[in-house]
């Protein structure tokens, strides 16, 4: 007696049109995400670096050092002097635009003001690794005339003079609205993005400031509308070794503390 046999294909089952939908939805959705997570890595420098054009400024000596392929133009005031303290501005700072006011605040310094690669006179491109290597390169040059060299860096200028502080002597540390570290903040304001992956320009002050054991003064404000008050505290906190001293300004934001009235005279006291 024969059998039958009874064959059954499967048959390939066919998505609804709201699941056809939903498939479209979410690979746009991922195709835009990498996307952007590709635009944040690819021009990140551009979007922390600001570069100023170079002015003209009258009766006001400058240095030229050589790093690598680039010239650094270094404003410099007051020569002679026994001590020197070197300035790093913010990331969108003209640090000519200090020269009458640092004068008043530091007659009895010698004071080079740098001018990042790419930034009012200096050649090149702005990048972490550069400014660091400039910062260190300025220091070698004019530590050698001075009996002491401090260091000043204000919002991004405070990660190079963390780093200067760290692999080099330095008599006295001032940190105007400073903060832990480019990753901390990135998280903050890009959160939904790998920024750990991303982000190259690290910029970690909170990872070296264990290093440091200079005399350092940290100005901030409450109320900086750029750097949250919580990243300074952070980055107070990791001070082990040095001296600290917190100064919390009020009413005022972080490009205008330098207006508060208390800002000149903590840091006329702290120098002296």
């Amino acid at each position: 007696m024969m059998s039958t046999v009874d064959i059954r294909h499967n048959v390939p089952m066919k998505l609804s049109k709201s699941g056809k939908s939903m498939i479209t939805i979410i690979v746009t959705s991922l195709s835009i995400y990498l996307f952007l997570s590709f635009l944040l890595f690819a021009f990140q420098r551009q979007i922390i670096y600001f570069p100023r054009p170079e002015v003209d400024v009258p009766g006001v000596a400058s240095t030229v050092l050589v790093s690598g392929k680039e010239r650094i133009k270094i404003w410099t005031l007051n020569r002679g002097k026994e001590r020197a303290l070197l300035y790093f501005g913010g990331n969108a700072e003209n640090v000519a635009y200090n020269i009458d006011v640092f004068r008043g605040l530091f007659p009895e310094y010698t004071l080079y003001l740098v001018n990042y690669r790419g930034y009012g006179g200096s050649s090149g491109s702005p990048n972490e690794k550069g400014l660091y290597s400039d910062a260190l390169l300025a220091y070698d040059h004019f530590a050698k005339e001075h009996a002491s060299l401090s260091v000043m860096g204000r919002s991004i200028g405070s990660a190079v003079a963390t780093y200067l502080a760290s692999k080099r002597h330095v008599d006295k540390l001032i940190l105007i609205t400073p903060f832990d570290s480019a990753v901390s903040i990135g998280k903050k304001r890009y959160g939904i993005f790998p920024i750990d992956l991303i982000l190259q320009e690290r910029l970690d002050s909170a990872g070296r400031a264990d290093e440091i054991v200079a005399e350092t003064l940290i100005i901030a404000t409450e109320d900086d509308e750029i750097i949250p008050y919580e990243n300074t505290l952070k980055l107070a906190k990791a001070f082990t070794k040095a001296r600290l001293q917190l100064k919390s300004l009020s009413e005022v934001g972080h490009n205008t503390i330098h207006l508060h009235p208390d800002y000149e005279q903590d840091i006329i006291e702290f120098m002296r």
